[in-house]
């Protein structure tokens, strides 16, 4: 034992203080480790389980609850669902106030079926179809996005021997919808359809929706309120259209007039008002038929003549010719002839339906600020191409007006200050950037340098003590190399003791000093190093 402490005394003179104080804070950075897991893993209470075999949103919820209050858990997971731990001497606080808050949910499909029993009446069987069907309904409708919880009650009716008396299936949905969402007309329908759809003889007008405020979602007269309000809908949507418009055209024409005439020296306002009247014109127009141009559509020609003999009754006038029984017979050469034509065209008819999209310019009126530095024949050449730019139309009543004001200067010189500032201080930023970067380097680079010249200062004066003791020794070497010359009858047996150790030592370091000079070197400047 005293062997290996002799050993560990040997080894630990040997060190630097350098090492010491690495191999110490070594030793002291791992003491600090293992206290602190020993208290870590000591100081772990026992876990046990709070709920098994959940599902997966149910954990969720369970375990959010617990990081709200704080309590240590750890969540496992199987097959049959997941299991939620926490220490053993909470386990039955943390139930009860879980549960207050109707946590787990634990909702329940068609799966209840599955640990069926013998001797499971007709009602309790009905029973239990009525919870799984509300349970997979309830399910399905927490995957929406917007949808945190729900609550699904179904009444089916009974059954009866007369068709007048049965009543309808009734279904009513509680929602608790999450605080940054809200559901869509869309997606309150699909709620309404998959409930309808999902339940025999149940129909959409009996499905109700209600969400944790106790606002009816799916309530007909919020639809017809909605419909009331689409006038108010689309005078907003005229306005913004009136508004986008406005802004659009004026900001094209004041970017032309800062291009052209520089930044400040014009401002433009625009009044634009637009026409929304939806018009559709119908328009029938008929051509008329001009030199038989035209498509015929029916076409009637008659032909009568007579040539010949005819006696036409007749004679003088009075009361000879007018008596009953006289006859006058006039033997004359008769000829007749009649042509008739009928010609039936079809009119030329024209129709035309013109429907204008409302959100034309019915009116554009423009007013420009000018600086009165500017000519009147620049101001015209501003007033014709802003017209020109916008499409002034005096036929519609648009205006034009530019006039020319003293502008004040005091907005652009404090512009241009700020803009000033805002450069400069980008400037001192970029500088201090540089200067935090550079400086590190310099002082990293200073202290390499002076690091180095350290260095190089110890190895010239370890040199130059080397060269000095090797210079003494060679001087002692000399005297002694005289006094064995003026002595030459002393031999090594007339030497005392402590002198023959002397020289023996001495030959042995000049030695030492041939043979490896690199290493004697290096004890030398621990030596002065640890003076």
């Amino acid at each position: 034992m005293a062997g290996w402490k002799e050993r560990y005394l040997q080894f630990w003179q040997k060190l630097t203080n350098r090492q010491k104080y690495t191999i110490m804070g070594v030793a002291a950075i791992a003491l600090i480790a293992i206290v602190a897991a020993s208290f870590v893993y000591g100081s772990k209470p026992q876990m046990s389980p709070l709920f098994t075999n959940m599902e997966t949103k149910d954990a969720g919820e369970v375990a959010a609850k617990l990081k709200e209050a704080k309590v240590a858990y750890e969540i496992t997971e199987n097959k049959e669902g997941t299991t939620i731990l926490v220490p053993v001497n909470d386990v039955h606080k943390l139930r009860l106030d879980l549960a207050t808050q109707g946590l787990p949910r634990g909702t329940k499909g068609f799966e209840i079926f599955d640990d069926s029993k013998l001797g499971v009446t007709d009602f309790q069987n009905k029973i239990n179809y009525l919870q799984a069907l509300q349970g997979e309904l309830t399910r399905t409708i927490e995957q929406i996005d917007a949808v945190q919880s729900a609550r699904v009650h179904i009444v089916l009716p009974e059954d009866s021997l007369y068709k007048k008396n049965e009543k309808p299936a009734t279904a009513s949905i509680l929602l608790h919808l999450k605080d940054d969402k809200q559901l869509t007309a869309k997606e309150i329908k699909g709620i309404v359809n998959l409930t309808a759809h999902s339940v025999q003889g149940l129909q959409p007008e009996n499905v109700t929706i209600v969400d944790s405020h106790g606002k009816i979602l799916n309530d007909p007269n919020a639809d017809q309120a909605e419909n009331k309000n689409t006038l108010g809908n689309i005078t907003l949507t005229q306005i913004k259209m009136t508004q986008k418009v406005r802004d659009e055209m004026q900001q094209e024409v004041q970017t032309m007039l800062d291009n052209a005439l520089g930044s400040g020296n014009a401002f433009v306002r625009v009044n634009v008002e637009l026409d929304f009247d939806q018009k559709q014109t119908n328009r029938q127009t008929f051509s008329p038929v001009v030199d038989n141009d035209g498509i015929l559509r029916s076409s009637q020609e008659t032909q009568e003549s007579y040539t010949g003999t005819s006696t036409t009754p007749g004679g003088p006038a009075g009361i000879t010719s007018n008596t009953p029984g006289y006859v006058a017979n006039n033997n004359t050469n008769a000829q007749y002839s009649k042509q008739e034509a009928t010609k039936n065209y079809e009119i030329n008819e024209e129709n035309q339906k013109v429907i204008a999209a409302p959100g034309s310019v019915k009116r554009l009126n423009i007013a420009v600020l000018v600086t009165d530095k500017l000519t009147a024949q620049q101001q015209a050449a501003v007033s014709r191409a802003v017209s020109s730019a916008v499409g002034i139309d005096p036929n519609r009543g648009d205006s034009i007006s530019v006039e020319p004001v003293p502008f004040s200067t005091a907005l652009s010189d404090k512009r241009a200050q700020e803009e000033q500032a805002a450069r400069d201080a980008a400037g001192r930023m970029f500088y201090l950037e540089v200067a935090a970067i550079v400086l590190p380097l310099l002082l990293l680079a200073a202290a390499y340098f002076l690091y180095r010249r350290k260095k190089r200062l110890e190895e010239e004066a370890a040199q130059e003590e080397m060269q000095r003791q090797a210079e003494l020794e060679a001087q002692r070497l000399a005297e002694q190399q005289q006094v064995a010359a003026a002595a030459p009858d002393l031999t090594e047996e007339e030497l005392s003791e402590e002198e023959q150790a002397r020289l023996n030592q001495r030959q042995t370091v000049e030695k030492l000093i041939d043979d490896e000079p690199e290493q004697v070197a290096d004890l030398i400047k621990t030596w002065l190093t640890e003076d």
